[in-house]
């Protein structure tokens, strides 16, 4: 449950094998950072149920996570505006084509309003392309500061 005090913006990218999150506060210093890994998800005989299990409960420990260290805002890429058939085109073979984007966000959506934090989508474009040069400089994986660059897309909205 978020606390009434809570301030602080989480910011995630979702990628098919892992979470990456981000915690923030209103001046974009970063708080906290904390990734779920999940790589037997994408290996060949994993039902489509125990992965969609696997990652629903690793979404659900990360936002409980951000409420437990005073989140409000929880920040997500929106993925609205991507046309179906670019998204299929974009995304590799097998699994990853498989991967529910869309209803890994909507189940985000009912967590965090379970918990009373307000959920938030950003328009992720350029965001890889941002991220390349300033992960080196902030010294973190390029998908945990595309995290980042949603949180500050945010908080300069």
């Amino acid at each position: 449950m978020v606390k009434d005090r809570a301030h602080l913006i989480a910011s995630f990218d979702l990628n098919v094998d892992r979470i990456n999150m981000v915690i923030v506060d209103e001046e974009g210093r970063v708080r906290d950072v904390k990734n779920e890994y999940f790589p037997e998800v994408v290996t060949h005989g994993v039902p489509k149920g125990k992965a969609e299990t696997i990652r629903l409960q690793a979404l659900s420990r990360l936002i409980d996570y951000a409420c437990h260290h005073n989140c409000k805002y929880f920040v997500f890429e929106s993925l609205k505006n991507i046309d179906e058939k670019k998204l299929r085109r974009r995304i590799a073979r097998g699994k990853v084509g498989r991967f529910p984007f869309k209803d890994l966000l909507q189940h985000a959506e009912i967590m965090v309003k379970k918990r009373s934090g307000k959920f938030i989508t950003i328009n992720p474009a350029w965001l890889s392309v941002d991220a390349i040069p300033l992960s080196r400089k902030l010294g973190l994986d390029t998908h945990t500061t595309s995290a980042y660059l949603l949180a500050i897309r945010y908080i300069k909205k």
